[in-house]
């Protein structure tokens, strides 16, 4: 890349900075345009825009549909909507190919990041310091803003190596234009990333408060280290002590960090609390124009306008892209009566509540409610769909004698086998219309969002944080690696001290016996439930085939009769494709070649 097409990237930078300004207390927005961009990032406030850019595009990673697709489907607990037709990303078919166009996007957008933290880290010693210019910027706070960054790049390498096993190994900012490439393997990557985050962990404070909320801290750097160290841990080039390590690193953050985990989930996720205790780091979205554009509100809510007279376009509900089911056997998953988490994800009698709902309304009751009247069937208000939910004081099994009785429409919760959804209401080819492709179930509410309209272009509203990473995970990390570690004691004790804060009653959720490594993951579905990436933990365990095939129906039995590829602990899948479109820039790509089987 130019340094001429470099200067208009960093311009674009500053722009994506001032389009942040009210999303966190860190951030401003000033007119710097009567400068050169090379002359701006050696002042004081370039260089902190430049560092700010680099937040910017955690945004355009995490809060991308293509992230959800990559990172949820295919998995035990998130299925797709659509039932006519194929889905490469969770039915593993033939047609997943080296084309897909979410890991393409994805793949792209970390490779830009790290230009911009490259950057960051490079131009930092041609940054005026005080002792240099009287407007410097202070030299503590030039090393904290390289430690963010290295920190940032640090996730970014760790993102493309989970997912890739190699790729070119980008520690410097492009100066020219890059017609070929060279794949590092997965080792070094893990060297480069323990690296940044060591640097990091020493220079940054232990947390970020106040008007530096939303920075990395020591804490988020620790945390993310003890995931890349248990993830190293199951793979042959791994330290001896990689697990340990792990360990000890989630127990620093647990004990000495300042975090700590709320006594309600329900807390956790309460849209007016979300800079609470156990948030150790997350993405900031607010109400201002231009970051008012959180969609994960819309992911998990099914298509409520199609085929039901009485439910139209409104702002009550926003919009619905539908396109992310939970299975059957998440549904089933959680222990409704003694597990608050299931009351707090899905629609149900807490979220209709406005004192104990999410985002403080009570749209989040487990039916819809009519927002077109129609006359002589409902009136504003009435009862449209019904999804009984079994913490409803009137749950029950609905016949079809039931719901021929009612002029509502009723989806029953599933019931039977969690693995065999074929006949289940949640998961027909919606009968609401006859000509309906989609499915009708009950939608997930942890990320409802008080402040979300309807549009028509189903542009996202949503003014929450996405949080990245958070305590309850940190307790888990320790549950796994001291599991890896032969340790059960430990692994049961961090578990359940998630599942105690989880009980209704204490001690109605607490495991007893052997922890298994099906424990552990089953407990971060429960938890974490769109919160991180199913798809890694599955990967990074070694139980994506087994667990997939066992629990996500729709692999198993495709539309169609296309069989799936994903077959055996060896199947190429745990591996994601280089993307074919950038291989085909460069002039050594066919050298390069792919993943095994790709």
């Amino acid at each position: 890349m130019k340094l001429s097409k470099y200067i208009v990237k960093g311009v674009a930078l500053l722009g994506i900075a001032g389009s942040l300004a009210a999303c966190s207390d860190f951030l401003d927005e000033v007119n710097y345009s009567s400068q050169s961009a090379e002359e701006f990032f050696m002042t004081a406030s370039g260089y902190e825009n430049l560092v700010i850019g680099c937040y910017a595009d955690l945004r355009s990673i995490y809060n991308s549909k293509d992230y959800i697709n990559i990172s949820q489907l295919g998995t035990d607990v998130v299925t797709q909507n659509f039932v006519g037709s194929v889905s490469p990303l969770n039915q593993y078919t033939v047609t997943f190919d080296a084309n897909q166009g979410s890991l393409n996007a994805h793949w792209n957008r970390l490779y830009s990041a790290l230009k911009n933290v490259n950057a960051a880290i490079g131009r930092a010693p041609d940054v005026l310091t005080r002792d240099q210019d009287l407007d410097g910027i202070d030299e503590a706070v030039l090393a904290t803003r390289i430690a963010e960054a290295k920190f940032l790049r640090a996730l970014y390498l760790f993102e493309i190596v989970k997912n890739w096993g190699q790729g070119p190994l980008l520690t410097e900012e492009p100066m020219a234009p890059v017609y070929t490439a060279d794949m590092s393997p997965a080792s070094a990557f893990y060297e480069q990333i323990l690296s940044d985050l060591g640097e990091a962990i020493e220079l940054l404070p232990t947390r970020q408060t106040g008007v530096n909320y939303g920075r990395a801290s020591a804490a988020a750097a620790k945390h993310l280290r003890a995931l890349v160290l248990l993830t190293r841990g199951y793979e042959d080039y791994a330290a001896p002590t990689d697990y340990q390590n792990a360990f000890n690193d989630a127990i620093d953050v647990i004990n000495n960090s300042g975090h700590s985990l709320l006594d309600d989930y329900m807390q956790v996720h309460r849209q007016a609390n979300q800079r609470n205790d156990e948030i150790i780091f997350s993405i900031g979205f607010s109400e201002t124009a231009n970051n008012n554009v959180n969609g994960r509100h819309m992911y998990y809510l099914f298509p409520y306008r199609e085929g039901w007279p009485g439910l139209s376009k409104d702002n009550y509900y926003s919009n619905d892209d539908a396109s992310f089911v939970p299975t059957k056997y998440f549904y089933m998953l959680f222990d409704w009566a003694n597990d608050r988490r299931a009351e707090v994800t899905f629609m149900s009698p807490l979220n209709a509540d406005p004192a104990t709902s999410i985002d403080g309304r009570n749209t989040g009751k487990n039916w819809f409610q009519c927002t077109s009247p129609v006359a002589g069937r409902f009136a504003l208000g009435d009862t449209v769909v019904y999804f009984p939910v079994p913490s409803d004081p009137n749950f029950k099994f609905w016949t079809q004698e039931d719901k021929d009785a009612v002029e509502f429409t009723v989806y029953n919760f599933p019931t039977g086998d969690p693995d065999d959804m074929s006949q289940d209401d949640y998961f027909r080819n919606a009968y609401q219309t006859s000509n309906s492709n989609t499915r009708a179930f009950l939608p997930v509410w942890k990320f409802k969002d008080a402040n979300t309209i309807y549009n028509e272009s189903n542009a996202a509203s949503g003014t929450r944080n996405i949080y990245l990473f958070r305590l309850a995970e940190t307790y888990l990390i320790a549950a796994e690696a001291a599991l890896q570690n032969g340790d059960n004691g430990q692994a049961s004790f961090y578990l359940n001290e998630v599942r105690e804060r989880a009980a209704k009653v204490p001690g109605s959720l607490r495991k007893t016996g052997t922890i298994t490594l099906d424990d552990i993951l089953d407990e971060r579905a429960l938890e974490l439930f769109g919160e991180v990436s199913h798809w890694n933990d599955l990967q990074r365990t070694g139980r994506l085939g087994e667990r997939v095939l066992a629990h996500n129906w729709d692999t198993a039995n495709i539309f169609g009769g296309i069989q799936t590829q994903l077959t055996t602990g060896e199947s190429k899948f745990y591996l994601r494709p280089i993307p074919l479109a950038w291989l085909n820039t460069l002039s050594n790509g066919s050298e390069i070649g792919n993943n095994p089987g790709w």
